[in-house]
């Protein structure tokens, strides 16, 4: 088995990045043959020579391509470019300042080669801070009709935790859609579950670094930007629902969304429950017809959803916070 390491970068921090370099060189690389790490330098001002000839130096004989491009290009655009350069059977995809686990390259190779309907494998994400403390552990749905269905309200995979099978996404003809900021990777994921089985491998392969250097740091005030929106909306229409903006309002801010639970505490606690009521029938109604996504499925996280927005409510403090004991 060959595989494929994708990386862009555009100005990580030095000590970030080299951390980052030292969780490749200490994988275990022991089931390929062969083991090419792509480095796409978006434009980055900082020079990485030294930290990238380290690397080189204790990975041999990991191959090492570096690509420059001329000037900032976007993460998307990297990607791309990356992604086209790979010659390996699947395609691990990295963020430059995220950590893998020693086993994970090695874990979703051999899944993907036992399951070769599956075009994309992922897990779940020990987030850790600035001060390399781990804060928490964020998990994602294993099966793919489960993925299908969070996907209507959030990116079901982790992608600094993605493997792709190449051949089926060569056949699929999917990009990354540029300037899609921080949706980039759930614009990805969904349109890959149109060309082959989403698995998720139900255990920590990455450790995802949160600072404030990131886009994600900004957004807690935000009802969700647009191209979050532009998803909601577009995953909606595909399922068939009648998309109004108190429909989509309401959507949006019931939505678990990976970055909060509820993207706005006072905006969510003052929809109103007719409201509440009105989007989750219409929801499950339409889905009754166009099978969009699992109708079982759907239905259990609907009335999950409704649940705690009505028990949240019912606390009589905004506030309260709602903890599941299974």
């Amino acid at each position: 088995m060959k595989l494929s390491i994708v990386i862009p970068f555009m100005n990580p921090d030095k000590q970030h990045f080299s951390e980052m370099l030292a969780g490749i060189a200490t994988a275990n690389f022991a089931l390929f043959s062969d083991v090419e790490v792509i480095l796409i330098n978006d434009g980055s001002q900082q020079n990485y020579q030294q930290e990238i000839a380290h690397f080189s130096k204790v990975t041999h004989p990991l191959c090492i391509h570096i690509i420059e491009l001329p000037c900032n290009r976007g993460v998307s655009y990297a990607r791309n470019i990356g992604m086209a350069a790979a010659q390996g059977d699947y395609i691990a995809l990295h963020d430059a300042d995220d950590i893998s686990l020693p086993e994970r390259f090695a874990l979703c190779a051999q899944f993907l080669n036992e399951h070769p309907e599956v075009i994309a494998v992922g897990g779940d994400m020990l987030v850790f801070n600035e001060f390399r403390k781990e804060t928490s552990l964020r998990l994602f749905p294993i099966h793919h009709h489960d993925i299908c269905v969070d996907n209507l309200f959030y990116c079901a995979m982790a992608q600094p935790a993605m493997m792709i099978n190449r051949a089926l996404w060569q056949a699929s003809g999917i990009q990354y859609t540029d300037k899609m900021d921080m949706a980039q990777d759930w614009d990805l994921v969904i349109r890959l579950s149109q060309h082959g089985q989403l698995a998720n491998m139900g255990m920590p392969l990455v450790r995802y670094r949160q600072h404030l250097k990131q886009r994600s740091a900004e957004i807690n005030g935000e009802f969700a930007n647009i191209h979050v929106r532009g998803i909601w909306e577009k995953q909606l229409n595909h399922l068939g629902a009648n998309i109004n903006p108190k429909l989509l309002q309401v959507h949006g801010h019931l939505s678990p969304y990976w970055l909060w639970q509820l993207s706005d505490i006072s905006q969510a606690w003052a929809l109103d429950a007719d409201d509440v009521s009105h989007w989750a029938k219409e929801i499950l109604h339409q889905n009754q017809s166009s099978q969009y996504v699992s109708t079982a499925i759907l239905a259990q996280k609907i009335d999950r959803l409704q649940r705690h927005w009505h028990a949240w409510k019912a606390s009589g403090n905004p506030n309260t916070q709602i903890q599941f004991l299974l």
